[in-house]
């Protein structure tokens, strides 16, 4: 709980808490209320509160009357027996209320219960009061809502499934001049295609996918009639290019010594850094084409921010070893274990006293604070390497042979074509 109130009220994201307030209890001793709560009910339910969150249209909305209309809902929906702090964020484009929703009513003792009746009676009254103020609902909502994962990603820039369909369709739709070619360049790049005249979209599906996508989701420029439109403009004819400009002379330099004192990166290092080499996140600035990766890497494309962060935590703290990693979080664990009892105590400090020596307990507090966001995001990191590094030797593993694979079918496909071109030579020069 005390995780969820300090991102709610972040004094960052709040104008320094100044839209923020208590339903039914005081902002600042908002926890300690409702856990008193739940002591004078007996509750040990392991779901302590619940978090929601109402977003307001760019632009069409201040700052006061955001809290306002999200104070109003909260009395609405469960001002009457539930305890609740409304946060109203200004950090992001769009304003946005949060609501941290004690689960047990101090009126009854009963569980809030988050069900899809209580999900549109909340929907329900949030469009009344939008109304009433004049602001924008969503009169016909779809009920399909777009995967948090991947809605960060296209928010970040990152390669999605779709991105790298469509540099993958593109890609083979540049180079074919029939829709034989297009299918055999999709093959070559870990997708098949279904042109099945029974149905009315085409459709892909790329290797590791559970169903198959119909192009025509991937844009306007996907549709059926819209590729074969693209394909009849490559043309037959010879292409002209540009003569090759002249290469540039390389200078060289001689250095003194060797590097036989170097020592090769391996372990959990060498691991990570040979994998972002393979996703393209090494080196820096390094072009990608993303279509052409095996399909075990493009699962991981969507996870490119979290594995750099893993790889830097490694090489910032030069670990190589399972029992490198497990070493460092304990000690992390421990310093969060010191740090949380210091602030609990500090806690305590700051109600009996009062004047400096209280904003002095308070600005030791927001250190202890800050550091214990950065202590679980490192501890989540080393969960995350933990979790991840056997799958990551497992996929190097399985690349590693299918491109050997692949490296003997195209030598064979070589000999043959060698071998087939010599077939009748003998035979053709004693006929001379």
């Amino acid at each position: 709980m005390m995780d969820v109130m300090e991102y709610a009220t972040n004094q960052d994201k709040t104008e320094h808490r100044f839209f923020v307030t208590g339903v039914n209890c005081d902002v600042s001793t908002a926890r300690d209320e409702m856990m008193i709560t739940k002591a004078q009910w007996n509750d040990e339910s392991e779901i302590v509160c619940y978090h929601g969150f109402q977003s307001f249209k760019h632009g069409e909305v201040t700052p006061e009357i955001a809290h306002e209309v999200g104070v109003k809902l909260a009395e609405r929906m469960w001002g009457d027996r539930f305890q609740v702090v409304v946060a109203t964020h200004l950090n992001t484009e769009c304003l946005h209320n949060h609501f941290v929703v004690n689960s047990v009513s101090f009126e009854d003792g009963k569980h809030y219960h988050d069900n899809k009746a209580n999900l549109r009676l909340l929907r329900q009254r949030s469009d009344e009061l939008c109304r009433e103020y004049s602001l924008s609902v969503i009169e016909q909502p779809s009920g399909k809502k777009k995967p948090y994962a991947l809605y960060q990603a296209e928010k970040n820039g990152l390669p999605t499934r779709d991105t790298v369909a469509r540099q993958a369709v593109d890609e083979a739709i540049s180079k074919s001049f029939t829709l034989k070619d297009f299918d055999r360049l999709m093959n070559e790049m870990g997708y098949r295609c279904s042109f099945d005249p029974n149905r009315k979209y085409w459709t892909i599906i790329g290797k590791g996918w559970k169903r198959p996508k119909r192009l025509y989701k991937l844009g306007e420029d996907y549709t059926n009639e819209k590729i074969l439109e693209r394909i009849r403009e490559n043309s037959y004819a010879v292409k002209f290019s540009k003569f090759a400009e002249p290469q540039r002379q390389v200078t060289v330099y001689r250095l003194k010594g060797s590097l036989k004192g170097a020592k090769k990166i391996g372990g959990l290092r060498g691991l990570y850094l040979h994998y972002c080499y393979r996703l393209g996140i090494l080196p820096k600035n390094r072009k990608q084409n993303y279509a052409r990766l095996h399909y075990l890497l493009k699962d991981d494309l969507m996870k490119m921010d979290a594995i750099t962060n893993e790889t830097r935590l490694l090489c910032r703290n030069h670990i190589d070893t399972v029992e490198q990693l497990l070493s460092y979080k304990g000690s992390l664990e421990n310093e969060m274990t010191e740090l949380t009892e210091q602030r609990k105590g500090l806690y305590s400090q700051s109600r009996r006293i009062s004047g400096e020596e209280k904003e002095a307990v308070k600005a030791r507090i927001s250190e202890i604070t800050e550091r214990l966001k950065v202590i679980r995001k490192e501890v989540r990191l080393c969960e995350g390497i933990e979790a991840r590094s056997d799958t990551l030797k497992e996929k190097l593993q399985v690349i590693r042979a299918d491109e050997k694979e692949q490296q003997r079918k195209e030598l064979m496909k070589h000999e043959h074509r060698r071998r087939s071109g010599r077939a009748d030579r003998e035979n053709e020069l004693r006929g001379i």
